[in-house]
C-alpha cells in the first residue's frame, strides 16, 4: 500500500517530472530514435532517409537506405505516442518541440515515476518505516543520475524503470503474493529492459537463477520466462524488415561503413578488448575520474559497501545481493573491456544507469544509526549533481572533458 504521505510525495514528483523534460532533440542518440518514430508514423517506413533527423551519426546503411542503429523497442513505444500527435499536426523537428516533449513525458518520464512507485513498494519488505522508505525513494528519484536521464528520450532510463518495476514484482513473488502473476510481470519488465538495452538481459538471466534456486518459485518458472519471446518478437520482426535477417543490425560492422561514416570498425563497442595501461586509465575515468559514475552518484559510495556487507554476512537479502553482484560485475566489466568512448557525449556513463535501482535497494541500512548523516550528505550532493545534469544529459564535451563543468559552462555568463 502507498501511505497518504507517500501519495503527496508522488504527486509532487509528478509535477517535478512535468517540469524537468527537455523539449529539444540535442544528440545523435535521441535524433536517431526520433528519426525512426517520425519515419514510422509520417512515412510508414523504417528507413530514416526522409526524416528531419536523417543527418544523425547514429545510423546504419543497408541496401541503399539509412536506418537507426538503435534497438527498436523504445522507438516503437515512442511511435505509439507520436501517432495521435502527428494526426493533430504536432510534428517532430529540431528546436523546442511539443511533440518531442510529449513523447518523452509519456514514455521516459512516466516510467521514471512508475519506477519510483515500484521502488517504494519494494522497500516495504525491509525494516524501514514509511518515512524512511520515502527518503530512500527520493534518493533514487532525484539524488542519482536516474533523475538526469529521465529528462530526455533514451533507452537507459527506460531500462532502469523497467528493472525497478520488475524487481518489485519479483519481491512480491518472493513474499508469496500472487506468485505466478508476479513472476510473469517480473519477467515481462526485465525482458523489456533487456530488449531496449541488451546487456541488461543479464538481469533477466540472473534472477532466473534466483527463481530456480527457490523451491517456492521454481514451480512457476515458466511464467517468468513466458514474456521473453513476446518481447523478442517485435525486435526480431524489425530486424527482418530492415535487413532480411534476424541478426540485430547493431552487430554487423559492415552496416556502419558508408561514405562519410563517423565510425571506424575499431571504434564500435565490442570490436576489440582493452588491455594494459589503457584499460586501467579507462576504468579509472569511467568509475571515479572525469566521467566517474561513482562520483556522479555519490550514494553509491554507501550502497556498494552495504551490498557487499549483505553478501558477506548473509543478512536478510543475501540471495538478492548475490544476484545483483552476479549481474552488475559482468555488465560493468563488459563496458570497461570492450568500449572506449565513455558512452559518447553524455553526463557521466549512461550505460550503468539501469543498475541504479538494484544498487540503491541496499541502502536501506544507511537510514539507521551512524550512517544517517553520510546518507543525507551524499543525498544532497547527488541531488545537486543530478540537477546540473538536467541542463543537458548529452553534455557538450568540447566545452570541458568533465561533463559537470561542461554543463555549467552552457549557462550564460559563466566562464
Amino acid at each position: 500500500m502507498v501511505s497518504r504521505h507517500a501519495k503527496w510525495i508522488f504527486m509532487a514528483l509528478g509535477v517535478l517530472g512535468i517540469l524537468t523534460v527537455l523539449p529539444t532533440v540535442t544528440s545523435w542518440s535521441d535524433a536517431s530514435r526520433m528519426a525512426t518514430v517520425q519515419s514510422l508514423v509520417d512515412f510508414h517506413t523504417f528507413s530514416i532517409d526522409r526524416s528531419v533527423f536523417h543527418r544523425t551519426g547514429d545510423k546504419v546503411f543497408i541496401d541503399g537506405h539509412f536506418y537507426s542503429d538503435k534497438l527498436a523497442v523504445p522507438s516503437l513505444i515512442g511511435a505509439i505516442v507520436y501517432l495521435p500527435l502527428s494526426a493533430l499536426g504536432l510534428k517532430l523537428g529540431y528546436g523546442w518541440n511539443i511533440a518531442y516533449y510529449v513523447i518523452t513525458l509519456l514514455t521516459v518520464k512516466a516510467f521514471w515515476l512508475a519506477g519510483l512507485i515500484a521502488f517504494y513498494r519494494t522497500l516495504a519488505i525491509t525494516p524501514l518505516t514509511d518515512r524512511k522508505r520515502i527518503w530512500l525513494t527520493l534518493a533514487l528519484g532525484v539524488g542519482s543520475l536516474y533523475f538526469t536521464w529521465s529528462a530526455t528520450f533514451n533507452n537507459h532510463s527506460l531500462a532502469a524503470s523497467w528493472v525497478a518495476i520488475g524487481f518489485s514484482f519479483l519481491m512480491r513473488a518472493r513474499e508469496g503474493i500472487r506468485t505466478a502473476r508476479s513472476l510473469f510481470a517480473a519477467g515481462l519488465f526485465f525482458a523489456l529492459a533487456g530488449g531496449s538495452d541488451v546487456p541488461i538481459l543479464a538481469v533477466l538471466g540472473g534472477f532466473l537463477l534466483y527463481v530456480l534456486a527457490d523451491p517456492r518459485l521454481r514451480t512457476h518458472a515458466g511464467w517468468y520466462l513466458l514474456p521473453l519471446p513476446l518481447t523478442a518478437l517485435p525486435a526480431l520482426w524489425v530486424n527482418y524488415r530492415i535487413s532480411g535477417s534476424l541478426v540485430p543490425v547493431q552487430l554487423v560492422p559492415a552496416y556502419f561503413q558508408y561514405p562519410g561514416t563517423p565510425w571506424k570498425p575499431t571504434a564500435l563497442t565490442g570490436a576489440g578488448m582493452n588491455r594494459g595501461a589503457f584499460l586501467a586509465e579507462y576504468a579509472f575515468h569511467c568509475l571515479v575520474g572525469k566521467r566517474g559514475f561513482l562520483l556522479y552518484n555519490p550514494l553509491l559510495f554507501l550502497a556498494v559497501p552495504l551490498l557487499l556487507r549483505e553478501l558477506a554476512t548473509k543478512r536478510p537479502f543475501f540471495r538478492e545481493a548475490r544476484v545483483v553482484c552476479l549481474v552488475t560485475v559482468p555488465i560493468v566489466a563488459y563496458y570497461l573491456l570492450y568500449s572506449h568512448n565513455y558512452s559518447g557525449w553524455s553526463y557521466s556513463i549512461r550505460w550503468f544507469v539501469p543498475l541504479l535501482p538494484l544498487l540503491f535497494f541496499f541502502l536501506y541500512p544507511s537510514l539507521a544509526g551512524r550512517l544517517r548523516i553520510p546518507f543525507f550528505i551524499a543525498f544532497a550532493a547527488g541531488t545537486a549533481i543530478a540537477v546540473i545534469g538536467l541542463i543537458n544529459p548529452w553534455s557538450w564535451l568540447d566545452l570541458s572533458p568533465y561533463p559537470l563543468i561542461a554543463n555549467l559552462r552552457t549557462i550564460p555568463h559563466l566562464p
